[in-house]
């Protein structure tokens, strides 16, 4: 498996399940994650699933931190969306002239959005910030399942495909 992976002049690393946030300059998380079930619909993150009103939120020790919309595999602008989201979290960091960003999609794998959409649109966000970046300068994709590894894993290997370049 390879390491690491350069964009431009940000360098992307992924690692499973990082419970240690302390030393990313902004980190982008689930503000709320739903927990519960209900047969009759597909939740996402900030839904109520269930109807149990149960919720998790992500710890962070990180001073600045984003976070992702609700969204869920029922939102037809699901990738518009995570596009956006990882834009304006680099914009930010940008403005705070943070150089380490972390992106943690556990409250997404959570809503059922396709893991292969969010490692997508995360990469295409941050090759198209890549060639304005100024002070960023380090990513890490932070996922909680292998699944959600090997698609950052795919859409970073197969970078100009998924941008069309």
């Amino acid at each position: 498996m390879k390491d690491g992976w350069m964009i431009g002049n940000i360098s992307v690393s992924i690692s499973l399940g990082r419970s240690d946030d302390t030393d990313l300059g902004l980190v982008v998380k689930a503000k709320n994650i739903q927990v519960g079930t209900d047969m009759g619909r597909v939740g996402g993150v900030g839904s109520n699933i269930g109807g149990f009103g149960i919720t998790i939120q992500e710890a962070t020790s990180s001073e600045n931190v984003e976070h992702w919309p609700s969204i869920s595999i029922t939102d037809p602008d699901r990738r518009a969306v995570i596009f956006d989201a990882t834009s304006k979290a680099l914009l930010a960091a940008e403005g705070l002239e943070v150089k380490e960003v972390g992106f943690f999609t556990m409250g997404l794998e959570v809503g059922r959005v396709p893991t292969w959409e969010t490692a997508e649109e995360i990469v295409k966000a941050v090759h198209a910030h890549a060639k304005n970046a100024e002070s960023v300068e380090r990513i890490a994709l932070v996922a909680s399942s292998p699944t959600q590894v090997s698609s950052f894993q795919y859409a970073l290997d197969n970078i100009k495909t998924i941008t069309y370049e």
